[in-house]
């Protein structure tokens, strides 16, 4: 079937959303020629296009742009189109379509001055609606430095009152600044204009703090809100401090005050970066405060007053609370910092992935709400994580061990659902519940069996002793978790993840 006829049944009100599936296949499968040939084909296509279903042509969007972002030279490849036709596809997109920012990002990958200049004519009538999706748009820019400023400087400045916009592009011109790529700031005329957006977005985040519903009804609405308010204060405090105005001291001074820490660490190194005295105190204070310690020693030593800061707070430990609890900070994780960290256990191991031995931090933290409390063990060193199961009163040997196993990445490790198994596996579970059986366990029924390398253990949930557990065995090594009663139980995949990284943490380091 040719490419045309495809793209046809594909694009426009007649699509077929049942079809679409094997259609967007056939153009997956093809090569960075094909969705060149796509790119095409919507270009001349406007008017279907924009009656076309979202949802596929977001996920055609997608297939384009990982054909062409995976293929070895980018640049090539977009030469054969002329920019203009990827702004007339993004003006003929329908509404509400997913992806369009990896239709953007061609632009900048394909960094010529036309592309350029497109890219700022698309962001100014139709602007992204996700601070972040903007950032991956202009995030290739900070990769490379054969484009031309002037392509983007100042026009793309005008965008600097959609909400979503204004980050990304102060943290592309904060980065040029940096990189002594330019001189003055790209936004260093509109200073006063910045110094005003400041004030404004630091009174919404302390209106936000009195009370967080002003940002929303529901979760995903306010963190959404939460996390582009605290973009663009941080990068309006940045540019402030890298435009270098005394007369941004007022602003900053009313955004040091917010309790958000990061927010609060970068205008306190905004105004020790202005010379004023209390932001420098200010910002030697925060180290001590885990979430806001790395950046607090960062900027410090950047204004070569590092020597300000207590050795302690450099030491393993005080750097391994301070990564859990930036860790923990994050919108995709608790989003606050916790109110208390400490490190556990810290010992230095060989661990899955690493050819040499590496310091693996366990740190404690706890989250008090008022109405109770919530703590668990995470994990830092070879990466920062915790699970979301109840770790903290296992042993610490144990805690090691299921953050081993959970963090070994092999094709020859894997678990197959009991629903999924085929009948060699259900044969292989069989032997492994009469195990069971006749050690005591009763009640048992299959989750899951995981294979691990030339080894087979199966789970199952069960009943020992009368207290409901979950079981893993490979018929010699037997390991129990006891479930009843607690509010966040190891799940099956959790009580194989201990079972073999108990495994490789002895072969690892006896």
């Amino acid at each position: 079937m040719s490419l045309e006829t495809t793209l046809a049944a594909l694009v426009g009100p007649e699509s077929d959303p049942v079809a679409a599936g094997y259609r967007l296949k056939e153009v997956a499968d093809g090569d960075s020629a094909v969705v060149i040939e796509v790119l095409r084909y919507l270009a001349e296509h406007h008017e279907p296009l924009s009656q076309s279903d979202p949802a596929i042509i977001g996920t055609l969007l997608r297939i384009v742009h990982s054909k062409l972002a995976g293929g070895e030279d980018i640049q090539a490849a977009l030469s054969a189109l002329q920019p203009e036709l990827i702004g007339g596809i993004d003006q003929a997109l329908p509404t509400n379509v997913s992806n369009r920012h990896l239709l953007l990002q061609l632009l900048t990958q394909a960094r010529s001055d036309d592309a350029l200049k497109v890219l700022v004519e698309r962001l100014i009538e139709r602007p992204l609606d996700d601070w972040m999706q903007v950032g991956q748009v202009l995030g290739p820019l900070m990769s490379h430095n054969d484009w031309d400023i002037d392509a983007l400087f100042p026009k793309l400045l005008e965008c600097i009152s959609e909400p979503s916009t204004a980050a990304p592009l102060l943290d592309l011109a904060n980065y040029l600044y940096r990189s002594e790529r330019v001189d003055p700031h790209p936004a260093a005329e509109m200073v006063t204009s910045l110094q005003e957006l400041l004030g404004a977005v630091s009174r919404r985040l302390e209106r936000f703090e009195e009370d967080p519903r002003s940002f929303g009804d529901d979760v995903p609405t306010v963190q959404k809100r939460l996390g582009e308010a605290v973009a663009l204060a941080v990068s309006l405090c940045d540019s402030l401090a890298c435009i270098g105005d005394a007369t941004s001291v007022g602003k900053l001074n009313q955004t040091v005050t917010l309790k958000h820490r990061r927010v609060q660490c970068e205008a306190a190194g905004a105004l020790a970066k202005l010379g004023d005295e209390e932001g420098r105190k200010r910002l030697i204070e925060l180290a001590d405060e885990p979430a806001a310690r790395l950046r607090a020693i960062a900027y410090a030593d950047e204004l070569g007053i590092g020597e300000e800061i207590e050795d302690r707070l450099r030491s393993d430990e005080s750097t391994a609370e301070a990564e859990m609890a930036l860790w923990l900070s994050q919108p995709h994780q608790m989003g606050v910092p916790p109110t208390h960290v400490e490190v556990a256990a810290n010992r230095r191991m060989l661990w899955p992935s690493f050819d040499d031995p590496v310091d693996v931090i366990l740190v404690r933290f706890e989250y008090n709400t008022g109405s109770g409390l919530y703590s668990n063990i995470g994990l830092t060193g070879p990466g920062v994580s915790a699970l979301s199961c109840d770790l903290a009163d296992m042993p610490i040997d144990d805690i090691y061990a299921i953050y081993a196993g959970w963090h070994a990445d092999h094709p020859d490790i894997f678990t197959v659902p009991a629903n999924s198994q085929n009948e060699a596996q259900l044969r292989v579970m069989e032997t492994f519940q009469q195990h069971l059986q006749h050690i005591g366990y009763e009640e048992l029924k299959p989750q899951l069996l995981g294979l691990f390398l030339d080894e087979r253990a199966g789970v199952f949930s069960a009943v020992r002793e009368g207290t409901q557990c979950l079981v893993v065995t490979d018929g010699l090594e037997t390991i129990d978790h006891a479930t009843a009663g607690r509010h966040r139980p190891l799940a099956a995949e959790d009580i194989f993840n201990l079972y073999k990284g108990r495994k490789m943490l002895r072969t690892f380091n006896s």
